[in-house]
């Protein structure tokens, strides 16, 4: 067993120099070799998994972690990485069930923190998903792109609340093109001048309505 368990180590090793020069493909073989000899180490099955990530195989990335977390359940970033695999593949719930799960066992993952925020920005739920950058900051206030993230969440919540604004405002107005313009060309910039103009038309015409009832 101890020869076995040496071996593993050794075909583990090339797998982790393989990885290093971006050599996935021949890491993987390397890792497949070391499962063969030790085939309940969580640790080689999450390389595999990262090395099947770089590669695009989500499917397999997946299955990997999977193995990884019916060994070691309370890995953290296994359980952040499955969520990564299933956000590729669409799988957007479960992907935020595995970020939840990764967070609970580490709340300061910043990762899974940064994942969870990605994806429910997907998902259009912009509120959660700053509350999620915001969380990356407060662990790391230097860490430059969930500010990043955090700003273009925020645009687009925005830009969707202006559209939404736009829609009920045409039951009284006629909405000037500069406004509408400003959704269609995403001139993030001007969304905050365009809800603030839209807003005092719209009460000029309910004032008007008002008056003349």
């Amino acid at each position: 067993m101890a020869i076995r368990q040496e071996n593993a180590g050794v075909w583990y090793h090339r797998g982790q120099a393989f990885c290093s020069m971006r050599k996935f493909d021949e890491a993987i073989a390397c890792y497949d070799k070391a499962l063969e000899l030790s085939p309940g180490d969580p640790v080689i099955w999450r390389r595999k998994g990262f090395a099947l990530l770089k590669l695009g195989r989500y499917d397999e990335a997946a299955a990997s972690f999977d193995q990884a977390l019916a060994i070691d359940p309370v890995n953290a970033t296994a359980w952040q990485r499955k969520g990564y695999a299933l956000a590729c593949l669409g799988e957007h719930e479960d992907a935020v069930a595995c970020c939840d799960t990764a967070l609970t066992l580490d709340p300061r993952h910043i990762l899974a923190w940064q994942s969870r925020g990605w994806l429910l920005g997907v998902m259009c739920r912009y509120d959660e998903a700053v509350d999620c950058y915001e969380a990356v900051l407060a662990i790391d206030p230097d860490r430059r792109s969930a500010a990043w993230h955090r700003e273009r969440v925020r645009e687009r919540r925005d830009l969707e609340a202006l559209a939404a604004e736009i829609r009920e405002a045409e039951r009284f107005i006629e909405v000037p093109a500069c406004i509408r313009e400003v959704v269609t060309e995403r001139d993030y910039g001007n969304v905050g001048l365009a809800r603030a103009v839209l807003r005092e038309l719209v009460g000029r015409a309910e004032a008007v309505a008002v008056h003349r009832s």
